[in-house]
This record gives structure tokens, sequence and C-alpha cells, in this order.
């Protein structure tokens, strides 16, 4: 996948007046013109179109995007601004001026098959059923390595909602979106071929992550790869299970709700979770901008690596508009948690918040 083939993408937005300039986090944290969705495409297509050489600061824009596609949203066009930036860090590669984390994550991908250099297979042996279930569970490598209770909550409310679900062998592996983000397109896809073999033993598979639902349905299809079986996300399944919840009274305070870029945008699923929440929260906050104007928590495209302060702004802005008065933040997402924690505002899973809910029907 070169970013060659993403041509019309970056000339659509190397020529269009800037319209959607507010929506980019990134930019609207750094208040850089160069950063903006006009300002990285513009470097991209300069570059493809070989007006100037790609440089490091080039290089740099380049990653400075968390793939969220809030700028889509905005876009008559509805570019694909993450998908060819992303394809566009590949000429950053090949001329050695991506940014040292990248590289570094690349290195340990590479080594131990993860973006964190540790076994899962550890992990994952950690939740070995005592029995069959009806769902397998693959939640992450963000899940099992940054937050094991998430999945211990998400079996907990799935066994409650009478929708059995074990952690999967196939967990052991990454799905391999840090290949995606980083650039590496050839060494994506043959990932992703492999990882799909490995799936055909899962008619059905669950996922946690959204990030790695998205990857599965929407970029391995991009790329020529279909998952053999179906794949969904926890909170589809947990929705449809609503039905079988305990009697149990709704949790008391109010809690802010955040569209999960990958969830909302990427997958379209905004019922579910809401549905999930309003069973749960006896009040539910939304921010302005919300379903698919949602406002982004900073968490993709490798930009807590690249960016660190940046992605942690961002994540601070996000909080500010979810969550004036400082309640407590629920995501679907492990990442952007863990970004809001990062910006020191209070964040919750979903499924941690269900089981808490669980918990009061005995």
């Amino acid at each position: 996948m070169s970013e060659h083939g993403h041509a019309r993408a970056y000339a659509t937005c190397a020529f269009c007046p800037k319209v959607c300039r507010f929506a980019c986090p990134v930019s609207e944290a750094t208040k850089s013109e160069s950063l903006s969705t006009w300002g990285k495409m513009t470097e991209a297509f300069l570059v493809t179109e070989g007006k100037r050489p790609l440089d490091r600061d080039g290089a740099s824009a380049l990653h400075a995007c968390t793939g969220c596609m809030r700028c889509r949203t905005f876009c008559r066009h509805e570019n694909e601004v993450g998908y060819a930036l992303f394809a566009g860090r590949g000429a950053a590669l090949e001329q050695k001026l991506a940014p040292e984390p990248v590289k570094s994550t690349l290195e340990t991908f590479h080594s131990h098959h993860n973006p964190f250099g540790r076994d899962l297979g550890e992990l994952v042996a950690r939740f070995r059923p005592d029995s069959p279930a009806r769902y397998a569970l693959f939640p992450g490598c963000t899940a099992l390595l940054k937050g094991p209770g998430v999945v211990e909550d998400a079996l907990f409310v799935a066994a409650r909602l009478a929708a059995p679900m074990a952690v999967c062998k196939l967990a052991t592996r990454c799905c391999g979106y840090p290949l995606y983000a980083a650039g590496e397109g050839m060494a994506f896809a043959a990932h992703a071929r492999r990882f799909a073999q490995a799936l055909e033993g899962y008619p059905e598979l669950v996922v946690l992550d959204p990030g790695c639902a998205y990857t599965l349905l929407v970029v391995y299809p991009r790329f020529g790869v279909e998952p053999p079986g179906r794949v969904r996300t926890i909170y589809d399944v947990l929705a449809s299970h609503l039905g079988h919840a305990p009697a149990a009274p709704k949790l008391e305070g109010a809690v802010a709700y955040h569209d999960a870029c990958h969830l909302g945008r990427g997958l379209g699923q905004y019922e579910q979770p809401r549905a999930l929440l309003a069973a749960a929260a006896a009040f539910v906050l939304e921010a302005p901008d919300h379903e698919e104007e949602a406002g982004c928590a900073g968490g993709g495209g490798l930009l807590p690596r690249t960016m660190p302060q940046v992605a942690a702004d961002v994540a601070r802005g996000q909080a500010r508009e979810l969550a004036p008065q400082g309640q407590t933040i629920v995501t679907a997402c492990p990442t952007s948690r863990r970004m809001f924690e990062r910006a020191g505002k209070p964040a919750e899973d979903l499924v941690t918040l269900l089981r808490r809910w669980c918990e009061k029907g005995g």
C-alpha cells in the first residue's frame, strides 16, 4: 500500500480552503496551521508530486494525526485523511526520517509481535475459563497489558447478561494496528493475512477494544484481507442481551459519555453503548459535540508515542468539553480511558461501570 495510491486524497485537501481546520484535534491543541488537516495533507501532496523533498519537519507533520476521522465528518468529500496520512508515513520510513518512537515501536513489534514487548500468552493464561463459553473474547493488547481489570469486568458483565465469554487463545496475537499506523503497509498486510488465517477457528469473535475491531472490520478489507468469521464489538453483544440484565437500581451521580473514535465514526456504533449506559446510570451528560461530531481523546495513530505532550493536551481539551464540572468520563475504549487519566481527569471504562451496576443487583 503506497502513499501514491492516495494522491487524489492528498490533492483534495491541498486545494481545499481549509473548511475543516477546526475539526483536527492535533491542530486545535497545538494552534499550528502546519499540523492542520490541510497542512499535513498538503505536505503529503507536495512530496508525492515531487514538488519538494520530505524532510524531518515534514515527516513529523505526517505523524501529527490520530486517525480519528473527525475531519471526514465535516468534509463534503468524506476524505479519509488518516488512512492517507498513515500510508504517507511509509515514505518517512523509507527515507529514515520517521520519528524515533516510531522506529522503536516497529523494532519492538517485529521482535515480540506486539507494540509492548511482552509475552501476551502469560496474560491470556490468567483468564483460562473453567467451563465452555458462548462467545470468544478478544480483549486487545492495551486492555490485557494496561488494564487487565477491564477484561475481568467484561467477563463478569457478560456472564450477568447471559452472554458468557472466555478470553480466546487468539488474544496472544496483536491485530497489527501499530504496523498500519506507522506506515508499514506491506508488513501490515502480511500480518493481517496471518491473523485472518488464525481466525478461521472462530466463527464469531467478540472484540473489547474498538481500535482492534475497527482494524479487523475496516482496515483489513482495505488491504485485501477479509476476516473469515463474524466480528462484533462487546458493546454490540451486551446491548443485545440487555433483556437478561439483573434487576438493579441505576447508579447515582452524573457521568459524561465519550464517543470513542473507532467505535463511533469508525464502526457507526452510537446506540449500543448509550443503551447500556441508559440502563445503568441515572444521569448521562452529552457533550455539545457528540456522536459523529464527537472529539478525540488523542490515543490513536501512535500520537502518544510520537507527541506525548500533544496527545495529553488533546485529551485534556476533550475532557473539558465532556465534563466541565469534573464529572467522571465514561468511555468504551481502554486507550481513551488511559488518555483521560494521563491528562489528570477521572475516567472509567463502560464495562467497569456496568459491573458496578450489575453488582447492585446482587
